[in-house]
Formats: structure tokens, sequence, C-alpha cells
């Protein structure tokens, strides 16, 4: 009889720590995302409990509410979508019958890299591109991630292309920038077949990716993009080796420094390149950061951090969700999918 609140009790408390594994990191954000459906589940069993459990269970309702109310509020203030309907019947609302394929687009030695691109189907004309690096910590990973997140920003009449990009520690930075060079210049050969507009690409980039992204579009601007779009990411590179910790979910101390090839002072011009913060004072573009307060594996602080150096501009969005892990944003029904998806086509809208 007992077990039911205690299991309830432990996820509330998962959801709303650190979590010191993967797979409590995972349950966070499963609980988190899709909080309301275990809201429902206490709402039920308050219903059919003694009087003096039926408090507990409505506490433990409104802390599992808690995200859908946040996320409500945030879309109602800063303009942005948001279904409370949706979070219960979670179809998509497509403009546009969207078409998948993986392709190679780069192929030398030992590495191959794809693209998975999905592309709205008879929308007629060029459209924008939205161009993505994976996940995966900069040692794994693979382009086909988040196919139901990108395939509805895809169904609003965007190109969306996932590119894969060599892995270290064999390969390290800038490696990852000649691979985001390469995507963009085979997107620029086959965009007629693709239907895409070459002077209406943007790069974002999640997690590792998001770095890749945020540091190829500010450090290299001649490969001329129209903004930015970074979630969960580290635009610095010297603060993410000097919060890496050894022993954390992701063994980040040794992650940056494979992938680095050292420490900050053995390679500086690495960390250079390969943080957008140090470009800002250099080259300005459309840019939109979304980041969760609750993420363990890449701090919020990194995303504060970029927003005080670019500093009050129209054209920089940063979306904060109190509630967000990492991953905030991979189901598209969710609170995070929902306000993420909305403010990335806002940016695709505005700016591409």
């Amino acid at each position: 009889m007992l077990l039911p609140p205690v299991i309830l009790v432990l996820l509330a408390v998962n959801a709303w720590v650190m979590p010191p594994t993967r797979l409590r990191w995972q349950l966070q954000l499963v609980t988190l995302e899709f909080g309301h459906w275990l809201a429902l589940v206490c709402l039920l069993l308050a219903a059919m409990s003694a009087w003096w459990l039926m408090a507990a269970y409505a506490v433990l309702a409104w802390v599992f509410f808690i995200p859908s109310v946040q996320a409500a509020l945030i879309a109602r203030r800063q303009g942005l979508a948001f279904s409370w309907l949706r979070l219960w019947l979670p179809l998509r609302t497509e403009k546009f019958r969207v078409q998948r394929e993986r392709l190679t687009y780069w192929q030398a030695g030992g590495d191959a890299l794809d693209l998975v691109i999905h592309r709205p189907v008879a929308v007629g004309g060029a459209v924008p591109c939205l161009l993505i690096a994976h996940t995966g910590g900069w040692d794994s990973g693979d382009p086909g991630e988040f196919r139901f997140a990108n395939a509805e920003i895809a169904s609003h009449g965007y190109v969306v292309c996932n590119f894969g990009y060599r892995l270290a520690p064999k390969h390290r930075w800038p490696a990852q920038a000649e691979d985001t060079r390469r995507a963009l210049a085979w997107i620029r050969d086959h965009a007629a077949e693709l239907g895409i507009d070459t002077h209406r690409i943007v790069l974002m980039g999640r997690s590792a990716g998001a770095q890749i992204a945020a540091a190829c579009a500010y450090g290299m601007p001649e490969l001329d993009v129209r903004a930015c779009i970074s979630i969960y990411g580290p635009p610095n590179m010297h603060l993410a080796r000097e919060w890496s910790l050894p022993n954390d979910i992701l063994k980040s101390l040794t992650l940056v420094r494979q992938y680095m090839g050292g420490d900050p002072h053995e390679v500086p011009e690495v960390y250079h390149t390969a943080s957008a913060s140090e470009f800002v004072d250099s080259h300005r573009l459309p840019t939109l950061l979304i980041h969760g307060t609750r993420d363990t594996l890449v701090d919020i602080r990194h995303s504060r951090y970029f927003t005080q150096r670019v500093g009050q501009r129209e054209d920089y969005h940063f979306l904060e969700l109190p509630w967000g892990t990492h991953g905030t944003d991979y189901f598209p029904s969710t609170p995070g999918g929902q306000l993420s998806i909305s403010a990335i086509l806002r940016v695709m809208e505005r700016f591409a």
C-alpha cells in the first residue's frame, strides 16, 4: 500500500536534485518533462486514498506539475507557443509532410561522415536550412539523433540537416570546425536538389554540438550563416576546462582534455578558436541560447556567461528553462520541447 507514494516521492526528489549517475539523470529528464502524467497519477491515487494520504498526493501532484506551469508562464511572457492540450495528446500539427534520408557527405581514409536530412515535401521553391551538429560529448553521438524534434522543425517548411563530425580523442579541435565547413560546402553544392536557399542557412548545435556550432558561427564569419542557435552547450572552452570534474557523470575533465589536446597553457590557440565567446566583439549575428537551470551535465553558468559577454541586443535571446535538465528539448510535446521548438522556429522566421 505504501509502495506507490514511496516511488512517487523518490521520483520527485530525484527530479529536483543533482543526479550523480547517468541513469538518474535520464530518470530526471523523463520525470521533469512528463511530470504532468505523474501529477495525474497522484490525483487519481488521492481520489482512492484515505484522507490522511490525500494531502500528500496533492503536494506531489503540484511538484510534478511545476514544469508545465513554468512553461506556460514563460510562453506567455516571451510570446512562445505552448499548448496544454498537446501535453496530453502529443500529436504534431504538420504544415508539410517530411521526408527523411541519410547521406554520406565526406569520406577519406577510414572516416565517413553522414548527414541526416529532414525536408518538407511539396513546399515549393528554395527554403531556409537549419544545419545541426549532433550531441555526444565530442567522443560519441550520431547525426540520426533527435529524429522527432528535427522532423517537427522541418514540417514548418525548413530543411533540417543533422551532420556528423570526426570524434575525439582520435580527432581533436579544430577537426570538427573543418567538418562543419565541409558539411556547409556539401549543402551549398547540392542546394538545388535539396531545395535549399544557400543564403538562408542557420547553424545550430546541442550540447557538444552547440560548442562546435557557436565556435564556427562566431569564429568563422566566412561561413556566412544567418544565425546561431546553441542549446545547452559550453561557448567558452577555458571555462569548460576550469569547471570540469574528474568524476562527474561525463568524466568531463577527461572529455575536455582529450578534445582540446591538453590544458589551456599547453594549447592556448586551440582553446581560443574553440570558444565562441572570444569572438563576440568582432563578429555579430542573431543568436539563440537555450539552457535548463537544472542541467547537471553542462552547467547553466556557461550560457549565463555568454549572455553577459554579448550584452543587450535585440537579435540575441536567452531562453532559460527553470526546470530544464540536459536534453530538455528531446521530446517535442513536453514543456521543454514545446518552448524550444517555438523559439527555434522564431529564429528561422525572423532571421533565416
